[in-house]
């Protein structure tokens, strides 16, 4: 089954902000996403450990084998801890450069919502890659300035196969000091 674009979830994870900016009009839009995440703070340098877990697998029509392997994997994957330094140049850089990367979506990808309130982002991108590989990706939680948690609910199917796929990952970060060195 081909979910290559469902590996551009793992970029969200990354996110770090607050603001109030409201609903973005057409999420399509680099100038509307601008304005909507203008507002959010800078993240604060330092170190970040981010942990993360599989909540939920579904994989209709698959054999036990299969839905046990692959639930191995995103397992596995999720739930390293991983710590990055955040630089103070890179604070400063902010998140609107991979905002706005994710606004310009991919080939496979493109916002269909995308709503900052308060301390919540939710957005939501429609996939298809164009080989009968189709979905949407659901992104929503909370995140501020040295914290986020987020969940993201990838529902994907290619109809050239019959196969589908349900996944629910949720990710948290949160700046747990100074970086050393």
């Amino acid at each position: 089954m081909n979910f290559k674009f469902a590996l551009c979830a793992s970029a969200v994870f990354a996110l770090a902000a607050c603001g109030d900016s409201g609903t973005v009009e057409d999420p399509n839009d680099p100038a509307q996403i601008e304005a909507a995440t203008r507002d959010l703070p800078k993240p604060q340098p330092g170190e970040y450990r981010t942990t993360g877990e599989l909540v939920e697998l579904e994989l209709p029509g698959a054999s036990e084998e299969e839905v046990q392997m692959m639930r191995g994997i995103m397992e596995q994957g999720a739930a390293q801890d991983r710590t990055f330094c955040m630089t103070q140049e890179e604070a400063d850089q902010g998140y609107q450069e991979f905002l706005d990367n994710m606004a310009q979506g991919s080939d496979e990808c493109e916002f269909t919502e995308f709503t900052v309130s308060g301390d919540n982002l939710d957005a939501t991108m429609a996939c298809d890659d164009g080989a009968g590989s189709v979905g949407t990706m659901s992104f929503g939680g909370t995140i501020s300035e040295t914290s986020q948690d987020m969940t993201v609910t990838m529902d994907m199917e290619n109809a050239g196969e019959g196969q589908a796929m349900r996944m629910v990952l949720r990710n948290r970060s949160e700046r747990i000091g100074e970086c050393e060195g």
